[in-house]
């Protein structure tokens, strides 16, 4: 806090609340009075802050429409989404294989191999892997060595983890693929 600021604090406010807590104690129908809620706070069967927004015309801010997420934000949300969907991948895989049996997962996971869509789901779940393996990679280097905390590097770690796990994803992918048979 600033002098001023401490100040204040402890002219105005610290006496006020002392003030309030005793009258609370001393009498609680003025208390009750007093917390009534301030002009203009949404109360039951008023307008949600929404609502009155939309009426004047004005958007939300910052407005979705309009906001632009910085690459850095993008990557972190990236990093947790692959995460939060690896999760579910495995709980999924996980479920049917207690509740249908493994040899049912391994059927199910062997008509995926041999259908058209192979590559597809290959990279669906190769390349989130790869992603969220890079992202905590850089997080241990910021965590542990504390290197990388300008903005310049944060964006051009970003843009490294994007481009690592697009290249280990396409790897993983086309090294899985069944070779062509010539005949």
């Amino acid at each position: 806090r600033t002098a001023d600021a401490e100040r204040h604090y402890q002219a105005v406010c610290l006496p006020m609340s002392l003030a309030g807590r005793l009258v609370g104690r001393l009498m609680p129908s003025l208390s009750a009075r007093a917390a009534r809620p301030a002009p203009g706070i949404v109360r039951r069967g008023m307008a949600s802050y929404t609502e009155q927004m939309e009426k004047t015309g004005r958007p939300l801010s910052p407005h979705v429409t309009i906001y632009a997420f910085p690459t850095i934000a993008l990557s972190s949300i990236t990093v947790r989404a692959t995460g939060i969907l690896l999760t579910v991948g495995c709980v999924g895989v996980a479920g049917v294989s207690a509740t249908s049996g493994p040899e049912a997962t391994k059927s199910k996971v062997q008509a995926i191999a041999d259908s058209g869509a192979a590559p597809l789901a290959k990279f669906a779940v190769s390349w989130p892997l790869a992603y969220h393996f890079c992202g905590a990679c850089r997080h241990a280097v910021w965590d542990l060595k504390g290197y990388g905390f300008t903005n310049a590097m944060m964006l051009q770690s970003s843009y490294a983890v994007m481009g690592a796990s697009l290249a280990i994803a396409f790897l993983a992918t086309s090294a899985s693929l069944p070779a062509d048979k010539k005949e």
